[in-house]
């Protein structure tokens, strides 16, 4: 089986004991690439350096909303920093993120002002560079729809994906039809409670969905509570697969298809 992990961080001390074997067994288990994924200046510089280890494998860099705040005041000299990498490795460093809204841990009006604005920075910086956007959502279903309406179409062009999609048909039929984003299925989508997520899978072109893991978290129902990597996205597969009713094979053909589309690799 064909396996794309668009979204994942490799590179996160849990896997410091034993990351090259991890990656090895990944590969050899139909792993085709592995999407590194940035959340402050730090740990973009993580992504990347594992990134250039393996042709299989490119890196995003950006600043999660959760890292927002205690970045803002310096987010323009990070973004220089991350303006120099990308023009150092254009096609190491293939997409912006990830960004967006995060009201779970913390929730302030100064807050969610401040990721706003990183957002807004975000989009103005994968327009320029013409990478796609990681976009990050939780507990902010509205104001994410809100925001879009209000602030994508003062842009062209922009693409991006809705990372761990967690969200109900409604916001999946807005962001597909409307403005043509795509779809990050992980392992949540294989939890029993997550009814809305297999319900908007249902109803969205599979031309629209790419598989992750947000590795080392959100492993599917199996393996629930354990280390995620990537192989376990054949998991994620095999719901799609049944969902969509596409035999297995042809459904993890045309999601990697689908992710290497997306990234334009």
């Amino acid at each position: 089986m064909q396996i794309f992990d668009t979204h994942t961080h490799d590179y996160f001390h849990t896997f410091d004991k034993d990351r090259d074997e991890m990656l090895k067994e990944d590969f050899s288990s139909g792993v085709m690439g592995k999407v590194q994924i940035g959340c402050d200046e730090e740990t973009s510089l993580q992504a990347l350096k594992l990134a250039r280890t393996d042709e299989k494998m490119w890196a995003t860099v950006g600043i999660h909303p959760c890292y927002v705040e205690e970045n803002f005041e310096k987010r323009e000299k990070i973004f220089n920093i991350f303006e120099k990498l990308l023009k150092e490795n254009p096609k190491k460093i293939i997409g912006i993120g990830e960004t967006g809204f995060d009201f779970y841990h913390k929730d302030s009006d100064e807050m969610r002002e401040k990721q706003k604005t990183s957002f807004i920075q975000h989009i103005q910086f994968a327009v320029k560079y013409e990478k796609p956007l990681v976009i990050h959502t939780r507990n902010a279903r509205k104001e994410t729809l809100d925001f879009f309406a209000d602030e994508i179409s003062k842009y062209k062009n922009v693409k991006a994906v809705i990372h761990c999609f967690s969200e109900d048909a409604h916001f999946a039929k807005t962001v597909t039809e409307k403005y043509g984003f795509f779809l990050g299925i992980g392992g949540v989508a294989t939890y029993p409670a997550c009814k809305e997520i297999r319900n908007a899978i249902d109803e969205t072109p599979i031309k629209f969905l790419i598989t992750e893991t947000d590795s080392p978290y959100l492993a599917p129902q199996s393996k629930r509570g354990k280390r995620n990597q990537s192989k376990n996205i054949k998991e994620v597969i095999e719901l799609i697969s049944e969902i969509k009713k596409i035999p297995l094979q042809e459904c993890s053909e045309i999601l990697v298809k689908n992710a290497k589309q997306f990234w334009g690799v």
